[in-house]
């Protein structure tokens, strides 16, 4: 009796045990399962069963080979061969395809077998780490992509630099890298906030996407900045194509929250292995060609050439010297006449600003002007040419030159700054000089960029008695419905159109267009840039009202200057100005 108890006891403990066991790894987090060699299922917890569905209403044997992808059943084959040879493989990580959940689920798995051949089953415990391994992925791609636009960032752009080099050199093939700058792109953040310039980053990452090919990269490595890693160029040719519809799409509005915006950009490129062969040095020499292209006049693209070195070592100088410049008062006015072609008089002049650098020379404002704007002093050295422009003016109409009126080029960061028109104001109160005998010259692209805004800031100065001009006329993006709104008093033909205008019928058809368009909108005309008299005879003929340029007079000093508008008249204006050899 007591040696039966004993073994029911035993039995009792044994069941016990088992149950206990089986409850365990029936309700386990894991997935726990035990399957033959061949991968037949023999066993799923209840976490496997969520999984794969219930072994035992299924009426065909399910194998664990079917459950996952090829890669999956290759790496299952050999660590079932290498722990039925009871080689200890650790843990590893396959996927499974989950029937009954519709999804692929990761899992860490370790293995063990049981039993001797061939009966030998191997048991198996799989943890989920899908949740893991999303995490890890995001953390790559928030590591190598930029947050806001999703585009590579400039950790991936480098390896992928490094993979194109390693290849191309292996290859014996080019690829070219892009750098490229939005123009004036800080003006709408400042005037339309933060939140608009990221939504239109996202459009314009958007686009260049479009641009270019599933085999280049495009990458945003910072503010308005994007790199272009084109591969497999065969030459400059095979680059301008991509350029041009890269120029093309950007061209065309933007609408952000209920804003029609236009951008332009500006780039610079180096090739490899023409250029450079080491991926930091050719970022560089992108970057110096970008700047090179914004100096000459900002929407286009430049390649890089040797010569730009001595440029970019130009430029560090005179980015360095400028507030020192400004400081001790090393600026200068040049003021270049505008012919009545009615009356043949000079009716007003523009002020065009000089720097006599100490070391380097008279610069004009193409080398310095764009690294004003860069540094935020465009607004304190505008300032300066307004204030110094009507002081001189007043001076000159107290010396007989009554009702003539001074043109002051405005750039688009002086037109965003809060404090425009009180500066203005201002100005005009401390000369005294009337608000009609001043004259704002504004690039076309510039009003263009955000339209809106212009209206309100145009509106404001024209109501203190002040002339709008829109400079390069013809060469941004303005239509018919915008001009209505702008306080444009004239339009100013660009020089590209009136260089040609006597033997290009192109040109001719344009000028000629621009001359009636102001003419029915009650606006007057100016043409820019007349050196001949051919020029000068079409301008007539075609009623232009104002001519500009060297014909009249190049941009003088204000001394000499005085000589040529006292002239008055063309045929003394060409005497005087010969005599004058003022280069």
């Amino acid at each position: 009796a007591f040696l039966m108890e004993k073994i029911r006891s035993d039995h009792q403990k044994v069941r016990q045990s088992e149950e206990a066991l089986t409850g365990f790894i029936t309700t386990a987090h894991d997935l726990i399962f035990c399957c033959r060699k061949d991968g037949t299922l023999l066993y799923l917890n209840q976490i496997g069963t969520d999984m794969v569905g219930n072994l035992t209403t299924s009426t065909d044997a399910v194998s664990l080979f079917g459950l996952t992808d090829e890669e999956g059943k290759i790496l299952l084959a050999r660590t079932f061969e290498k722990v039925t040879s009871r080689v200890d493989v650790g843990h590893f990580e396959m996927r499974l395809i989950s029937p009954t959940a519709g999804r692929v689920v990761d899992l860490e798995v370790s293995l063990s077998t049981c039993g001797e051949s061939p009966e030998q089953v191997i048991w198996g415990v799989c943890h989920d780490i899908t949740e893991r391994n999303l995490a890890q992925r995001e953390l790559i791609k928030l590591a190598h992509h930029d947050v806001l636009t999703s585009l590579p960032n400039r950790i991936l752009l480098y390896d992928r630099l490094q993979q194109a080099r390693a290849l191309s050199h292996r290859m014996k093939t080019r690829f070219a890298l892009l750098f490229l700058d939005m123009d004036r792109f800080k003006i709408i953040n400042d005037t339309l906030g933060h939140a608009v310039g990221d939504d239109l980053l996202r459009m314009i990452a958007q686009r260049l996407k479009n641009c270019f090919r599933e085999t280049d990269t495009v990458a945003r490595i910072g503010g308005d900045e994007f790199v272009v890693l084109m591969l497999n160029v065969a030459d400059q040719a095979d680059i301008c194509s991509l350029n041009d519809k890269l120029l093309q799409e950007l061209a065309q509005p933007f609408l952000v929250r209920n804003h029609e915006l236009f951008v332009t950009t500006s780039g610079g490129i180096c090739i490899y292995p023409d250029d450079e062969d080491d991926v930091e040095t050719m970022m560089q020499k992108a970057d110096i060609a970008m700047y090179h292209a914004k100096a000459l006049g900002r929407n286009n693209v430049q390649f890089y050439n040797d010569s730009m070195d001595q440029n970019a070592s130009r430029r560090f100088t005179i980015a360095n010297s400028m507030r020192r410049g400004l400081e001790r008062g090393e600026f200068r006015l040049y003021y270049q006449p505008k012919l009545d072609v009615s009356s043949d008089c000079i009716v007003a002049t523009e002020a065009l600003v000089r720097w006599q650098h100490p070391d380097l020379g008279l610069l004009a404002p193409t080398e310095f002007i764009q690294l004003a704007e860069e540094s935020g002093l465009i607004v304190e050295l505008g300032e300066w040419i307004l204030r110094e422009a009507c002081r001189q003016n007043m001076a000159w109409q107290k010396d007989g030159m009554k009702g003539l009126r001074v043109a002051v080029n405005l750039s688009g960061y002086q037109l965003q700054h809060s404090r425009l028109v009180e500066t203005v104001r201002d100005v005009l109160n401390e000369t005294g000089m009337p608000g009609d005998c001043l004259e704002f010259e504004i690039t076309e692209s510039v009003i263009m960029q955000n339209p809106d805004y212009a209206v309100e800031v145009l509106n404001e100065i024209t109501s203190l008695g002040i002339h709008i001009s829109i400079d390069d006329f013809g060469t941004g993006y303005s239509s018919l419905s915008h001009l209505k709104r702008f306080s444009v008093n004239t339009l100013k033909i660009d020089k590209s159109f009136v260089r040609d205008v006597e033997n290009n019928s192109t040109d001719a058809a344009i000028a000629t267009a621009i001359i009636a368009m102001g003419s029915s909108l009650n606006l007057k005309v100016i043409a820019e840039g007349v050196e001949t008299e051919q020029q000068m005879t079409f301008l007539r003929d075609n009623n232009c009202d104002q001519v500009q340029g060297f014909l009249i007079s190049r941009p003088l000093p204000a001394d000499q200057a005085l000589r040529v508008l006292r002239a008055k008249c063309i045929g003394e204006l060409a005497q005087g100005v010969d005599a004058l050899k003022v280069q």
